[in-house]
C-alpha cells in the first residue's frame, strides 16, 4: 500500500522571504514557513527531515510521503491536490461594482 504524499514548494515571495507550503495530496493545506533561500526548502518542510512532520501525523497518522516540488506550476500530483483544495474551499467572489453601488 502506497503512503498518501504531501507536496511541499515553494509559493513564492522575495529574496530573503520565501514562503514555503505543504499540501496534502486530499487538498488540506498542513503546514507553512519562511525560508531566506529555496534551497532550505526540502529540510525546512520535512522532506529530508523531521520538521513539520508532528504537523503531518495530526493528518495522516498512519503514515505519509513528503515529496520536495521544485516547479509547482507543472507537478501534476501538486496541482491535482490543489484542484481538490479548490473544490472544499472555493475562492471567494468578489461583488461586481454594479452591485456595490446599489448597497
Amino acid at each position: 500500500m502506497s503512503l498518501p504524499k504531501i507536496f511541499a514548494f515553494c509559493n513564492g515571495g522575495s529574496p530573503g522571504w520565501l514562503s514555503m507550503e505543504a499540501l496534502a495530496e486530499d487538498g488540506e493545506f498542513l503546514a507553512g514557513h519562511i525560508c531566506s533561500d529555496k534551497g532550505f526548502g526540502p529540510h525546512d518542510m520535512g522532506v529530508t527531515s523531521n520538521w513539520k512532520h508532528p504537523e503531518y501525523r495530526k493528518h495522516y497518522p498512519d503514515g505519509f510521503e513528503v515529496v520536495w516540488v521544485d516547479d509547482a506550476m507543472t507537478h501534476v500530483g501538486l496541482n491535482e491536490a490543489y484542484a481538490k483544495h479548490l473544490v472544499k474551499y472555493p475562492e471567494p467572489v468578489a461583488p461586481a461594482e454594479d452591485a456595490k453601488e446599489s448597497t
